[in-house]
């Protein structure tokens, strides 16, 4: 079976400019991501494979041989796991990360990951059964804490008690057979803005979420910016004077 996940950087790249800015030429595509002509066709030529990336026509012609459009496969979707201290939401969307379905209900997150996870796995699955797919290209947690992205696990998070260390992403994507990536929600909330937001026109900017928590993600130079530890931008509290209160 062919892998639906991006293998390689550049794979990755071709894929989120096609998903943010729409259909492109392969000569555009190779001048933005400054590929040769030959590593360019054997990279889109991976995602074709992979149904990940499809032909769209004939591109404007720019003198000489036309080239051809390529835009994301009509068939990618993906879903999207919020998981807020009062409430569990999950979105399945299309390749272009507009959403197609959303469920919303509430959650008790001191009840353990478990249960949690559990529930954010059966709403995918309903989801998936209204809008009648196979199944997703991949999926997105966004959790209210600190989160090891590698590992795919929250790390101490003081919203999330008993949470510490669960494989939220590999459970997942066990379940579903789908690649899965986990983040925290103030990363993720910088990422949306970069996507679709007033980010759009920014290299580099803070996105500060206010809530329960305080957080913030940043993004400089058009990327996610995660700092050595993988904490940059996770201020929560801060105590502004010597002798100021501590977090409870």
């Amino acid at each position: 079976m062919v892998s639906v996940r991006p293998e390689t950087t550049d794979q990755a790249r071709l894929v989120t400019l096609l998903r943010d800015d729409g259909p492109r030429s392969r000569v555009e595509l190779g001048d933005v991501l400054g590929l040769p002509r030959a590593r360019l066709a054997a990279e889109v030529e991976r995602l074709v494979e992979a149904g990940l990336v499809e032909a769209a026509g004939p591109a404007a012609s720019r003198g000489g041989r036309r080239s051809s459009l390529l835009r994301l496969g009509r068939g990618v979707r993906f879903a999207g796991v919020v998981v807020g201290t009062r409430d569990l939401v999950v979105t399945v969307t299309d390749g272009e990360l507009t959403p197609l379905a959303e469920l919303r209900e509430p959650v008790d997150v001191r009840q353990g990951p478990e249960p949690v996870v559990r529930r954010a796995v059966e709403l995918i699955a309903k989801l998936r059964a209204e809008l009648g797919l196979g199944r997703l290209t991949g999926v997105g947690v966004a959790l209210p804490g600190p989160v090891d992205v590698r590992e795919g696990m929250p790390i101490s998070p003081p919203l999330l008690p008993g949470w510490h260390r669960f494989p939220v992403r590999d459970t997942i994507a066990a379940e579903l057979g789908t690649p899965t990536l986990v983040d925290d929600d103030a990363n993720v909330g910088a990422l949306g803005e970069r996507h679709a937001g007033v980010g759009r026109t920014f290299d580099d900017f803070l996105y500060l979420r206010l809530g329960a928590a305080v957080g913030c993600g940043l993004v400089l130079g058009g990327g996610l910016h995660r700092g050595a530890t993988g904490s940059a931008g996770d201020i929560a509290h801060l105590r502004l004077t010597e002798d100021g209160p501590t977090c409870v």
